[in-house]
This record gives structure tokens, C-alpha cells and sequence, in this order.
């Protein structure tokens, strides 16, 4: 199903699909009909669906949970390096492979949903990878450029992620005859019923090699520690994620990689706090410029920045300087609050005349 989908067009599959898949039914399939619901649910929801089709399959079924979408996994195995991340766990990465919510009601409309063709032990599709990566807040207002070095699944070199040694052909598989799939019928209740799964030996390619690459064992990828260059996108949100398209695990025989998924977590920062998009700073001043109005140096993401404090400033009051908070989807500003400080020790001179000036006023 296209992403582009109406709600008529998900209602009309869900109700094929609930009623092909339902286990009460004979030739139902619990597991199916599961994951099928948890798909609606996301689908059939407006603000849901929003998240799900701007953050992909991190989003998650279960949409805004309190865990995050990363909750339960174990991010500690096949990576190093990281610090601690947003949740108590080791900063590292886990293979997980995430199906498209719009691929489960794929064979609603005459074909096999390619969910089904996702699964890693059937397609030989690449499994894809999450990893949790701290960063600065200043890296999270700005972008940034981080390199990362995990160990990976990439093709290999030897064969070319072929599988077969060099100077030797693929050939058809025995098992599925060089189609790719494998079919079973079996006589139920409905009739003859034909079901379809993917060749578990070639993983749908219809082809194996002749002879197995002497590297890869025939599996045309290797597992080796790979540098890769992270683009955190500027405005991103503390345990919001983003994809890295094809910087999963490499697919079996040639087939297509998985995706990185790199969840940030946006370290506390001593002097500033995001508000949305602007960045609020608590700027002390003389109760002498706070009556008088001054010319201030003030710190930002970017630097020291003149303010200009009006006469007669308020405790509590905030000053604003346009465009220098987050760089997002629009340019915050920079908020500087005013904390107006009263001197505690006073020179007699100095008593005298703020005792002349409380006269005046």
C-alpha cells in the first residue's frame, strides 16, 4: 500500500485483512492478526500516523509511550565507544529488522505483503540497526557531524556480496527450481488453499552459487568494524531519532542493506535550557543597571552578543534576541530572562546614598 493512502483505502484493507487473518477462523493466523490491529492503530490515528510518517518505523506501533521507542532493547552488543545512554543502557546497537506499517496491508489489494518478504530468514533482506548517540545541546540546535565506529555485516569484498567463488557461476535453485518461492496447498474447510513463502535456501533469488565464496562461506558478507559518518539534522529533539538509509547490516547474497536508526540523547547543558525552538538563558545583572538600563555582553550557542537593558528592567523580565536560539524547521530565538542581583554587604557611603535615592523615589 502506497503512503500515500487515504483512510477509506486502510479501512477497506484492514477489514480484508481482519477478516482473512482472524484466528477464530480456520487457516487464521493470531500472530498475523495481531500485527495487523497494532498497524491500524497507528494508521487510523491522525496525530499518530503524523509521527509515523516523519520518523519511519523508529516511531513505533505503540506511538507516544512513555518508554520511547527504543524501549527493551539491549543497545550494549556489537558496538563501543558510546557513553551511557537515554535510558540506563550502554551506549552500542542491536540488528533488529523493522517492517513498513503500510507494507502489512501490502496483500490487501491482490499481493504478498512485503513484510513477509522483510522477514531475515526468508529475503536475506539486511537487518537494520539502532543505536542511541549522546550529543551536546549546542549539537542539537546547530547539526552536527559525528563519526561513529560499529561493528557490521558488509558486503564482501571477495565475491562482491555474490556468494560465489570467484570464476564460478550462480545456478538455479534445486529447492524452488529458480523461482524464488516455494508453494504448499492444503484442503481446508474454505477449499483448496494455496499459501506462498519465500525459498529459505536462495531467499527469494531463484539463484545459488555454483561454488561458496571461500571468505563469506557462501553467505556474501562479512562481519568487520566500520567508520561511519553521522549528519545530526539541527532541531532535533532529545529522544527523537533519525535514519541513515543503507548503514544497516548487509543483505544476504547482494541483497538490499538495512537502515541505521540513531536515537539522540541531548545531554543537560549548565548555562542554557530549550524552550521549542528558543534556547532561555538567566542573565544576572546590578540592581544599579537594572534602574539605570545598560550595555551587556550576554553569552549564545553562537558567543558572547551585546544586549541592550531598558531602564527601569523588571526581575523576571525577558529580553529577546530574534533568530540566535534553535535552527529547526524555523529559527527560534534566544530568550534572556532578567535576575536583577541586590547587593548583600553595603559600604556606608553606599547606604547613604541608596537611602538619599529610596528619598527620592
Amino acid at each position: 500500500m502506497p503512503k500515500s493512502a487515504s483512510q477509506e483505502d486502510i479501512k477497506k484493507a484492514y477489514r480484508k485483512l481482519a477478516h482473512q487473518y482472524h484466528p477464530d477462523k480456520q487457516g487464521g493466523d493470531e500472530k498475523k492478526f495481531k500485527e495487523i490491529n497494532e498497524a491500524y492503530q497507528v494508521l487510523s490515528d491522525p496525530n499518530k500516523r503524523s509521527r509515523y510518517d516523519q520518523f519511519g518505523s523508529a516511531f513505533g506501533s505503540q506511538g507516544f509511550s512513555r518508554q520511547g521507542p527504543f524501549d527493551g532493547f539491549d543497545f550494549s552488543q556489537g558496538f563501543g565507544g558510546f557513553r551511557q545512554g537515554p535510558f540506563g543502557e550502554a551506549q552500542g546497537g542491536q540488528n533488529f529488522n523493522f517492517e513498513d506499517i503500510f507494507d502489512i496491508f501490502g496483500d490487501a489489494f491482490g499481493g504478498r505483503s512485503r513484510a513477509a518478504r522483510r522477514e531475515p530468514e526468508e529475503s536475506g533482506i539486511g537487518m537494520d540497526l539502532r543505536i542511541s548517540l549522546a550529543i551536546s545541546l549546542y549539537e542539537a540546535a546547530r547539526g552536527a557531524k559525528k563519526t561513529i565506529q560499529i561493528k557490521q555485516d558488509v558486503s564482501c569484498r571477495e565475491c562482491g556480496g555474490s556468494g560465489a567463488e570467484k570464476g564460478t557461476d550462480l545456478v538455479n535453485c534445486s529447492v524452488c527450481g529458480g523461482r524464488g518461492e516455494v508453494r504448499e496447498a492444503t484442503a481446508s474447510f474454505f477449499g483448496n488453499i494455496t499459501r506462498v513463502y519465500i525459498c529459505n535456501i536462495c531467499r527469494g533469488s531463484g539463484k545459488v552459487p555454483k561454488t561458496n565464496c571461500h571468505a563469506c562461506k557462501g553467505e556474501g558478507k562479512k562481519r568487520e568494524d566500520k567508520t561511519i559518518e553521522l549528519k545530526i539534522p539541527a532541531g532535533i529533539n532529545n529522544g527523537e531519532a533519525f535514519i541513515v538509509k543503507g548503514e544497516g547490516q548487509a543483505g544476504f547474497r547482494g541483497k538490499k542493506s538495512g537502515n541505521l536508526y540513531v536515537q539522540v540523547s541531548v545531554e543537560t547543558d549548565k548555562s542554557f535550557r530549550r524552550v521549542g525552538n528558543d534556547i532561555v538563558y538567566e542573565m544576572p545583572i546590578k540592581i544599579t543597571d537594572a534602574v539605570l538600563g545598560a550595555h551587556l555582553s550576554v553569552p549564545t550557542l553562537d558567543g558572547e552578543k551585546e544586549i541592550e537593558i531598558p531602564s527601569g528592567v523588571q526581575n523576571g523580565e525577558l529580553l529577546r534576541l530574534k533568530g540566535l536560539g534553535v535552527h529547526g524547521s524555523h529559527k527560534g530565538d534566544q530568550i534572556v530572562k532578567i535576575k536583577i542581583e541586590t547587593p548583600r554587604k553595603l559600604s556606608g557611603k553606599a547606604r547613604k546614598l541608596v537611602e538619599e535615592l529610596a528619598r527620592e523615589i
